[in-house]
């Protein structure tokens, strides 16, 4: 089953995230964790071809690079999808996002309307027309 996962701290985006979701009418199951560590854990337990990680990068404790560091390190969790979902649209937070295996980088939306259509999209390109797996040369 296809299933977001929101990997974010603030209340507000949590439950700003769950709204828009429960608006879109493709919206997969959401799953949210609250820090990067969770997410690591999580990860560790369980590798899901058919799960997205939406990952802030400003958290406490661990960012979302230090994360996506950690993730990389590991060959296991190398392949996960995870989408660096952030306030920050810096260009230095982006490349380092991509140099440590971002599979995409999405500035939060301002608005409600905006998420839910991101929501469409996310789950349109991830869960419909993208082939996830690995090719053997």
């Amino acid at each position: 089953m296809n299933e977001i996962v929101l990997v974010e701290d603030d209340p507000d985006d949590i439950y700003l995230f769950r709204q828009a979701c429960a608006r879109s009418p493709n919206a997969p199951n959401v799953k949210v964790l609250q820090s990067a560590k969770e997410l690591i854990v999580e990860a560790k337990i369980s590798v899901n071809p058919n799960r997205i990680y939406l990952l802030d990068l400003n958290m406490p404790e661990m960012s979302g690079l230090e994360a996506l560091d950690h993730l990389q390190k590991n060959a296991q969790l190398n392949n996960m999808i995870v989408v660096c979902y952030s306030t920050s649209d810096s260009p230095s937070d982006i490349r380092q996002a991509y140099e440590l295996g971002a599979k995409s980088f999405l500035r939060k939306p301002s608005s409600i309307s905006e998420l839910t259509e991101m929501i469409n999209t996310i789950t349109h390109y991830w869960f419909k027309y993208n082939k996830i797996g690995s090719v053997e040369v």
